[in-house]
């Protein structure tokens, strides 16, 4: 038992050693990106020993304010707003939450999550900082003023969180952009109907007025599509929404 304890203190020990002198050789899990091809036999110039790969010596290199400005040799890089203003807002300590390497010389490959909760809460609601262009020109998107983050979340972007049949279903005569009933920009809780149709403050004044309606300026209390046959608050069965705010 002796014996083959000392064999095996002793094998421990040249390995160790081996593995001191040649890491790259007894260690290494895989090929590094081409842009870390030159710290192939490096390999402390990333990993602290015993504890793995440190965010600290990533930006001993990649300088923060340079990512997708300049590489690491100072040449500047084709125009990349969106990574350069990402980077800007994410901590300098946390790389490694979404970079690996040793997955081969793709460097797309290093990639292995992307983070959005890297970044602070206040630009995490910004979405057009980094997606710029960016909007879709649907009917819907075109006109809209708001940011995105206030129907979309960074998980997914589809489905939407926002149901605008709630408040009022927008069928097939009721294609109007958004601007039209909501007039104040990037504000869609308030809304007038008085853009559209015959519709005008006097009218609609003189209309409920004389049915003895006094409460009518909440539209959508009573009218959820505009149907002019709706009943009992205009909610019928199946549909659901509250009263505007």
């Amino acid at each position: 038992m002796r014996i083959l304890l000392l064999v095996f203190i002793a094998s421990a020990i040249i390995f160790a050693a081996l593995a001191a002198m040649f890491p790259e050789v007894l260690l290494n899990p895989g090929t590094l990106m081409n842009a870390h091809h030159s710290l192939q036999k490096e390999c402390l110039s990333c990993h602290k020993p015993l504890a793995g790969v440190s965010s600290v010596r990533c930006i001993k290199c990649h300088k923060q304010s340079d990512i997708g400005v300049r590489n690491v040799a100072g040449v500047v890089l084709p125009k990349n707003t969106t990574k350069a203003q990402f980077h800007r807002g994410v901590s300098a300590s946390s790389c490694t939450d979404c970079h690996t390497d040793h997955r081969g010389v793709d460097a797309a490959k290093a990639i292995k999550q992307y983070k959005h909760e890297a970044l602070s809460r206040f630009q995490q609601k910004e979405c057009m900082v980094c997606h710029l262009n960016k909007k879709p020109q649907d009917a819907l998107h075109r006109y809209t003023l708001g940011n995105c983050s206030e129907c979309h979340g960074t998980t997914k972007w589809k489905p939407a969180t926002f149901d605008h049949d709630r408040y009022f279903r927008l069928d097939a005569d009721h294609r109007a952009n958004c601007v039209t009933c909501h007039t104040e920009p990037g504000n869609y809780k308030k809304y007038t109907c008085y853009n559209c149709h015959e519709h005008s403050q006097s009218r609609m004044d003189y209309k409920h007025l004389k049915e003895g309606i006094s409460n009518y300026q909440n539209c959508m209390k009573c009218h959820r599509d505009g149907n002019k046959e709706e009943k009992d608050g205009g909610v019928r069965e199946g549909q659901k929404g509250g009263d505007d705010d």
